[in-house]
């Protein structure tokens, strides 16, 4: 099986607006939070705008997916905003069905001494359609009860993980980048990967960013198309995801 990788340099809604109805198999985006973290985070005058913008994105996202496709969208509830993307955009989104939401949660970085920090981030979960694909062998575990009570044998499989994952982004790893500020952990993409898709599926991600849904669909023999609107980031992606991952593929530009 011969693998591929685009990523090109183009706004997301253009991007979207060429590719062809029921075309990818799995949508997976970190799209900008409007939470005032940037100047990339804060171009939206009000949460209307944004929302706005995020129904334009979800729709053609949707529309690109093929029937029993999954939707996988990286937020905060640092604000009610990510809450009203999901209540009043992806909700009203036909045919999308919401299956589930996975809390990533990690332990570094600075913190408040008033409360208790705020240290996770979720992914709402959305199939095109009632139902959808999911590999549970492909993302088991290992158990921590390793004999079952009930029959004192071992158990022959490990399980089925939560959807509340731990996960450090270690700045002292292999596929750390300083020059991106958001990155997320490869091995939490491919893990969802491995869930929704099978082998030789096509993964879109209209929000590139580091370049780490490349570096995971490819990981887990999967395609992946994909957009960033950031020249730099485009750059040094390209160069990030030819170092990290581990099978064979062809750019497709």
């Amino acid at each position: 099986m011969t693998l591929s990788a685009s990523l090109k340099r183009a706004d997301c809604l253009d991007f979207l607006g060429d590719l062809e109805d029921d075309s990818v198999d799995l949508v997976l985006v970190d799209p900008p939070y409007h939470i005032g973290y940037d100047d990339w985070d804060s171009q939206w005058a009000s949460e209307s705008d944004y929302l706005e913008w995020c129904r334009e994105w979800t729709h053609e996202a949707a529309r690109s997916l093929k029937p029993q496709g999954m939707l996988c969208v990286w937020g905060t509830l640092k604000t009610d905003t990510f809450l009203r993307y999901k209540l009043q955009v992806l909700n009203e989104q036909w045919p999308m069905k919401c299956q589930n939401e996975i809390i990533w949660s990690y332990n570094w970085g600075g913190r408040t001494k008033k409360n208790f920090a705020r240290k996770h981030e979720l992914i709402w979960c959305y199939s095109k359609g009632d139902t959808h694909h999911f590999d549970a062998d492909a993302v088991r575990i290992p158990r921590k009860q390793k004999i079952n009570i009930r029959t004192g044998e071992p158990f022959e499989k490990g399980t089925v993980p939560t959807c509340v994952w731990e996960k450090n982004n270690h700045t002292t790893s292999d596929e750390y980048c300083s020059w991106h500020k958001t990155q997320k952990p490869v091995a939490l993409l491919e893990r969802i990967i491995k869930a929704y898709t099978k082998p030789g599926d096509t993964v879109l991600d209209f929000f590139s960013g580091s370049g780490s849904t490349c570096i995971a669909a490819i990981n887990a023999g999967r395609n992946f198309i994909g957009c960033e609107i950031n020249e730099e980031y485009v750059e040094r992606s390209e160069t990030r995801i030819n170092g990290l991952v581990t099978r064979e593929f062809t750019w497709h530009r």
